[in-house]
């Protein structure tokens, strides 16, 4: 499922790994380490509640990144569920556990199965908020939402910054705009950063990003001591800390929304200036959308209403590659698993 808030200012805010949900068909074969879901980014939707003060879009999941982790690449083949730093249906924590039980990690047929079950309809629902959004504004800007534990074996030995920053060494977004956002936390008492070092983008910023042309993104990724009690279950909230993490937030994410240039139309409508002080044009708002629909996206115009639940795509969306080390059979012989359809 997939929960939809529309806001209508040019900010967009992505949460692709704050889901805990887990279908029944999949949670039964996983092993102690996988039901703790120590991966997540924990409580994140909480956080970011203070969305409607911004006018700004949410966007989430509320599946686990243990199903299927809508933030990797969908061409990543099936052999890769071993590599924590590649995998679409992750075998592994991030630091290298084992989370199935002997035998029980997903084949080839599931991972396509969950792939047009979660994967496509969450990006094609973003896909659809940013074009939305374009025919509003000159510039839309994406954020990529997580958060992780500070001490991850192999990942974070050392403590991670509570605010790391990544934006694909520049490329995702205007120069100025990494600026604005990693100043606003350089200013704040406490608050260490990190640009493009303990994460450049993540494939939703990855893919998304069209700078040239209006559709600027960022990775905003959050050390989970900077508002839990303790990073461990049940991972409790600490509400003194979330409470100063919001308002260093809200503070920084509506810099970005100046950023932008976003000027209130004497009708109440927004429209983003144009360098010369008038309303954006249509042609450049199409170029836009353009350029984001080859990327695999569709064309069209989200109509949703504020927290709209999504269905899972049809069966024609595209599918995900095959394991091109397996055989062409391997598929037939792949026990049958039942429907992954989230209870």
């Amino acid at each position: 499922m997939i929960l939809i808030d529309e806001g209508q200012s040019p900010l967009v805010l992505c949460l692709p790994h704050s889901g805990t949900d887990v279908p029944k068909a999949v949670y039964n074969r996983l092993n102690a380490t996988g039901k703790l879901q120590a991966d997540l980014a924990w409580r994140l939707e909480r956080v970011f509640d203070f969305h409607k003060e911004l006018d700004a879009t949410v966007l989430r999941s509320n599946v686990s990144r243990f199903v299927i982790d809508l933030d990797r690449d969908p061409k990543t083949p099936v052999s890769a569920a071993m590599d924590p730093a590649r995998a679409l249906c992750p075998a592994t924590t991030l630091d290298g556990k084992r989370v199935y039980q002997e035998g029980e990690e997903p084949g080839p047929t599931e991972a396509e199965q969950r792939f047009l079950l979660f994967y496509a309809p969450f990006h094609k629902a973003l896909h659809q908020q940013i074009d939305r959004l374009l025919r509003k504004h000159r510039k839309v800007i994406l954020v990529n939402c997580q958060s992780m534990r500070s001490h991850i074996k192999g990942v974070t030995d050392e403590d991670l910054p509570l605010v790391n920053i990544g934006s694909e060494e520049g490329r995702s977004c205007d120069p100025d705009l990494r600026n604005v956002l990693v100043g606003s936390f350089r200013g704040q008492e406490g608050y260490t950063v990190s640009v493009d070092r303990y994460t450049k983008g993540g494939f939703i910023t990855h893919s998304f990003a069209r700078p040239a042309l209006g559709v600027h993104a960022v990775t905003l990724l959050l050390a989970q001591r900077a508002y839990l009690r303790h990073e461990s279950p049940p991972f409790e909230p600490d509400k003194s800390r979330m409470a100063a993490l919001k308002a260093v937030l809200l503070d920084s994410l509506s810099r970005l929304v100046d950023w932008t240039g976003v000027s209130e139309s004497a009708n109440g409508r927004g429209e983003a200036a144009a360098p010369d002080g008038q309303p954006g044009t249509g042609e450049d708002t199409e170029t836009a959308e353009a350029a984001l629909t080859a990327t695999g996206g569709e064309d069209e115009e989200a109509s949703t209403p504020a927290e709209e639940e999504v269905e899972p795509a049809e069966t024609g969306a595209p599918h995900l590659p095959k394991d091109p080390d397996s055989a062409s059979d391997d598929t037939d012989e792949e026990p049958a698993r039942p429907l992954l359809v989230a209870e």
